[in-house]
């Protein structure tokens, strides 16, 4: 009898061991892009620029409007947006379109590649806390600091002080310049696997900033635009880097923002070739961030 229920037993794992094999692996979740107009509200699309969709309120010209929002972040699945509204980070899920603020006193808030955590401006400071808001401490301490932004491995933070590029662990401690020059250098972002850091920087000559990259341990610095673009984000695959750039009424690229120009949101190759529109013509589009795909 015990023999019988042993061998049932294993024939049941094996049946079931078989199933799972032949379950398909769960789709990715859809990249969908975030970015902000300009006007305190907040917009969502699919990478292709399709599926438009405005998820803040409408408001008005004041930044003062309680419904204002920017310095959009996506969460690394593409569910939630974190953003600044007035004094205070909030977190909207995307899917219910319920909003709630998870820390007061800080902004440009930017998610740990898990998910965990979120780092952001505060008093000149780069802070960092749990996603619910809990924890929230400075990892480093500048005069005037912002822009941070996560390594792949979630370990170390890069920001931006004095139009230097900085580092610093999650946990704090010593700050490492990585780019300092006579140049303003700002934006920073990771290609997915590490090995790159692009950047806006107005080395270029012109009025205006430009997008270049670098090896993320330092080296040559290579232009991707020749035009005014700031604010590079790679796709979670690292086949394409978002960024807004300006451009006239005519839809004619400018090299300085203070043309008389509004920001657009367009993408690139990693070597700054096939450069496209992606926002329509009629809606001003600034700060793209990117999620999903996982």
């Amino acid at each position: 009898m015990h023999r019988i229920r042993l061998i049932s037993a294993l024939v049941a794992l094996t049946l079931l061991a078989a199933a799972c094999a032949d379950d398909p692996p769960p789709e990715p979740t859809p990249v969908v892009v975030a970015f902000d107009d300009g006007w305190g509200q907040l917009f969502v699309m699919n990478i292709d620029g399709s599926g438009l969709r405005q998820v803040t309120p409408t408001v008005g010209e004041d930044s003062r409007d309680p419904n204002y929002g920017n310095d959009a972040a996506l969460s690394p699945d593409g569910e939630q947006l974190a953003y600044a509204r007035g004094r205070f980070i909030e977190i909207l899920d995307l899917e219910s379109g319920e909003s709630r603020s998870v820390h007061e006193g800080g902004y440009e808030p930017a998610f740990s590649p898990d998910g965990s955590k979120i780092a952001f401006t505060s008093n000149g400071s780069i802070d960092i806390m749990n996603v619910d808001g809990s924890d929230a401490h400075v990892i480093a301490q500048e005069e005037s600091a912002f822009g941070a932004t996560f390594s792949p491995d979630g370990s170390r933070v890069v920001y931006v002080t004095g139009g230097y590029l900085n580092e610093v662990s999650v946990n704090g401690g010593e700050s490492t310049v990585l780019l300092r020059d006579q140049f303003w250098n700002s934006d920073p972002a990771f290609s997915p696997d590490g090995s790159t850091l692009v950047f806006s920087s107005n080395r270029g000559g012109n009025n205006g900033s430009e997008i270049y990259a670098m090896p993320s341990g330092g080296g040559e610095i290579t232009p991707l635009t020749d035009t005014y673009a700031v604010h590079p984000k790679f796709t979670p695959d690292g086949s394409r880097i978002l960024y807004d750039r300006a451009v006239t009424q005519a839809g004619e690229l400018v090299t300085d923002v203070a043309t008389g120009s509004q920001p657009e949101i367009a993408s690139m190759n990693p070597d700054g070739s096939d450069q496209k529109r992606l926002t329509p013509r009629s809606l001003s589009g600034q700060m793209p961030t990117v999620g999903g795909g996982r």
